[in-house]
């Protein structure tokens, strides 16, 4: 059966059709949010990239310490009660933004609410797909969601800005609101089995499972080398979500900071679309080629991106096209310039999602291959959590140091050693490869 007979197959059970489309406004209002948190920021209190990197900590702390506590409660109640009360709650907690958003402290203290609630609604969708569709179905369900939470990163980053010009900065709140109304009202036709207790966990069990992962993350050198690079990848990434509002701000949109750090959705968007094409030629392409060729590959065209995207203050900041209007019909978009210093941004944004793809595939790949059945869900379950720790300490050093040397300098000092890594790697890959066929010859 294939992929678009599958998913016309699992689209047509009305209960998992309601959860997919409740998805696709639920992760659409989680990054709209961030964009508009930080829009409002500009606008409201400053520029500083600190400010920005502790929005995104502030974002992702409850990822760290709510995941046990979220699992347990997930496990005992109804995925369906569940999904439709999140969604409410942020829907009103986002009510709240203009009343603190004069308020750093406000607006982080917002920012980990919203998030804390988000950590309940992510892992009862994912366990409750299972539930709405038979086992023979789960890849394509699966590979679905999958496609629609990479489909929200780029449209979802995108979003955020046409969403404050038509609303406008002080009433733009009430579009992420309507989001996560949207996807409640979807979850309302799930029709849900009651829950068995047969497999809940308490938290005690959950950080048990923890321990154990670790250790075996420890004492397995394929699956610890394969963790750091993964770890590796997911801070750079983060760090170049955190500096991208920098480069819009202070290098797209010099003359208008505020705008730029509105418009800094684009640069990740564009880089996640980058992830997609590289996916693809992975797929398509790549595919027989060594994991750790293309790994090493990944880095290096990460390493000369960002070494690139550190150029970008050169380029010509006037020469460009101007798009006058652009009618969709039911509305007309405002004129805007697209400068060659924009397009020399989003191409190196494009091939930075491109390299990452390159890495994240054949390393997940390996660890699946890598790790036995009975210790899988251990060590994957410790995967998130070690990720999102990890990606902390780099966003907060990143932020401070574009502030005092500027992002241009950062994207060098983070460039130059990816780039160095992967080519050593590479021609060690050369030289194992060049030592084989010798003995083979020699035989």
């Amino acid at each position: 059966m294939s992929n678009q007979q599958g998913y016309r197959v699992v689209l047509q059970n009305k209960s998992f059709l309601a959860l997919w489309l409740a998805q696709i406004f639920s992760q659409l209002g989680d990054r709209v949010c961030f964009v508009i948190f930080v829009a409002v920021i500009a606008h409201k209190i400053g520029n500083s990239t600190a400010y920005q990197s502790w929005l995104y900590i502030s974002f992702t702390i409850p990822a760290i310490i709510l995941t046990a506590i979220a699992g347990v409660f997930v496990d005992r109640l109804k995925k369906k009660h569940i999904l439709i009360a999140t969604n409410i709650l942020r829907a009103i907690l986002i009510l709240l933004l203009p009343i603190i958003d004069n308020s750093l402290l406000g607006i982080y203290l917002l920012a980990f609410l919203v998030s804390s609630v988000t950590q309940f609604f992510v892992p009862a969708e994912a366990s409750c797909i299972p539930m709405l569709v038979g086992k023979n179905q789960l890849l394509v369900a699966n590979s679905l969601f999958t496609t629609t939470m990479m489909g929200s990163v780029i449209f979802g980053f995108v979003l955020g800005d046409p969403l404050i010009n038509a609303f406008g900065i002080d009433f733009v709140h009430f579009s992420i609101t309507a989001l996560f109304i949207i996807s409640a009202l979807f979850l309302v036709g799930i029709i849900e089995k009651e829950p068995t207790h047969e497999h809940d966990r308490t938290v005690k069990e959950f950080f048990i499972e923890l321990k154990e992962g670790l250790a075996y993350i420890k004492k397995t050198p394929v699956v610890f080398n394969a963790m750091l690079k993964l770890a590796i990848l997911f801070s750079m990434i983060v760090a170049l979500c955190i500096l991208s509002i920098s480069i819009s701000r202070d290098i797209l949109y010099y003359n208008n900071p505020v705008l730029g750090a509105q418009k800094f959705g684009y640069i990740v968007a564009y880089s996640g679309l980058g992830m997609v094409l590289g996916s693809l030629l992975v797929v398509k392409t790549l595919r027989r080629k060594s994991k750790y060729v293309l790994i090493f590959s990944g880095f290096f065209i990460i390493g000369i991106s960002l070494i690139l995207l550190g150029l970008t203050g050169i380029i010509s900041k006037n020469l460009g096209i101007h798009i006058y209007y652009i009618d969709l019909g039911f509305t007309t978009l405002k004129g805007f310039n697209l400068t060659f210093r924009m397009l020399y941004t989003y191409f190196c944004a494009s091939i930075v999602g491109i390299g990452a793809a390159l890495i994240a595939i054949p390393v997940q790949t390996i660890l699946q291959s890598s790790i036995p059945e009975n210790m899988r869900g251990k060590v994957f379950g410790v995967q998130f959590t070690l990720l999102s720790t990890a990606s902390t300490l780099p966003v907060i050093i990143v932020a401070l140091a574009a502030d005092l040397i500027g992002v241009m300098n950062i994207l060098f000092i983070m460039g130059i050693p990816l780039f160095l890594f992967g080519v050593y790697n590479l021609y060690q890959l050369n030289l194992k490869i060049k030592k084989r066929k010798n003995v083979i010859i020699n035989i």
